[in-house]
């Protein structure tokens, strides 16, 4: 390993450096955690929840996301079969993305609905339309400074 100290208009810096070989994919301290854009390809493959969650790191378990009145889930509670409009907010400061779940997939399909990453905004606003063929329970999960909290809402479909 190399150090480089660089002084340079009143400013201090120190670069750590290491040989190329042990450098290739290192992160000082541990590995920086999957971006929810590098996530996508295995979020639209996930089957349940719990395959969705698990591919976080850490990845969250059930007691650890908190249920919270401070994120909208808004949707009919009585759709149409196809593309249904949904709108999704946080008032939670820090909230990192929104990921929405279909709890009950039809079998062989997905549990991933949407996701979107937010800047870090006060208040985090979207519109999305998801396609949903059978009732289901929806839920929303939130990051926010390296907590989850969601909220769900039951969506009933008919066909014409």
């Amino acid at each position: 390993m190399y150090v480089l100290i660089v002084i340079a208009f009143g400013f201090s810096m120190v670069l750590i450096s290491a040989p190329a070989k042990a450098q290739a994919g290192a992160f000082i301290g541990s590995t920086p955690p999957p971006t929810l854009d590098s996530l996508l390809p295995e979020l639209m493959k996930a089957e349940s929840v719990d395959k969705a969650l698990s591919l976080f790191k850490p990845a969250p378990n059930k007691t650890q996301i908190v249920k919270s009145d401070y994120l909208l889930l808004d949707s009919p509670p009585i759709a149409l079969a196809g593309v249904i409009p949904v709108h999704l907010m946080s008032e939670i400061p820090g909230t990192e993305f929104f990921l929405l779940l279909n709890t009950n997939p039809p079998q062989g399909e997905s549990s991933f609905l949407a996701a979107q990453s937010i800047a870090n905004l006060a208040k985090a606003d979207i519109k999305v339309k998801i396609k949903l063929a059978k009732n289901t329970e929806i839920l929303l999960l939130v990051r926010a400074g390296g907590k989850w909290y969601s909220v769900t809402n039951d969506v009933k479909v008919v066909t014409k």
